[in-house]
């Protein structure tokens, strides 16, 4: 009886030793999640600038044919939390530029394609960011190539890897801000009417893509 006591005194004893032994370290955790800015764009009207009906008697046959320009609202929300954030442009249909189209002033990273037609380029436009506000406050237009320095800009849009943003003080720098309103304004260039067959309907389909990135 005595031996299956101590048997069972040394095996509590040993238990404790393991037990202080463990208890000799700790893991330390430290947790958390960091979320970016809740920022929602938005262009009214569904992004869409529609020129409606064109009659073919309206266009140059040996000139590029400019038309008038068109604007919509962009609109960019982060509701309560400010955000450093910027805007690239990517052409979906840069496969249907006409070298030269805009004319003067304009670079070709700045002509986005209108579409082809029976095998036709129909022609490119332009895209100007104005009027940029934030809480009633002006806003100024910068950018940058790629990750390179920041610039003052005329708000005249470059594809991709150009980076648009904007600034509120003399530093070019992105603005930490809430909330963006400004004016995209389109202006379309129609091909000249010899380079299109114009013995059937011509859509004009300029598509673009913008994306909100976080700096």
């Amino acid at each position: 009886m005595k031996k299956i006591v101590g048997l069972t005194f040394g095996i509590a004893c040993l238990a404790a030793a393991l037990q202080v032994q463990a208890n000799t370290s700790a893991q330390l955790i430290v947790k958390g999640t960091i979320k970016p800015a809740a920022c929602s764009l938005n262009l009214s009207g569904g992004g869409i600038i529609d020129y409606n009906t064109i009659r073919s008697g309206e266009l140059s046959h040996t000139a590029f044919n400019p038309r008038e320009e068109r604007t919509t609202s962009l609109v960019i929300n982060c509701g309560s939390a400010p955000a450093r954030f910027g805007l690239t442009f990517s052409d979906l249909q840069a496969g249907s530029k006409v070298t030269g189209i805009l004319g003067s002033g304009f670079s070709e990273a700045q002509n986005f394609g209108l579409g082809i037609a029976a095998s036709r380029r129909v022609g490119g436009y332009s895209i100007t960011l104005r009027d940029l506000r934030s809480s009633g406050t002006t806003l100024f237009s910068i950018m940058r190539t790629g990750h390179g320095a920041w610039q003052n800009s005329d708000g005249r849009i470059a594809q991709s890897p150009s980076q648009y943003s904007w600034r509120n003080g003399v530093s070019v720098t992105p603005a930490s801000i809430s909330q963006l309103t400004a004016t995209v304004a389109v202006k379309a260039v129609i091909n000249k009417a010899q380079d299109l067959d114009l013995s059937r309907d011509v859509p004009l389909d300029g598509r673009a893509t913008l994306v909100l990135s976080y700096i």
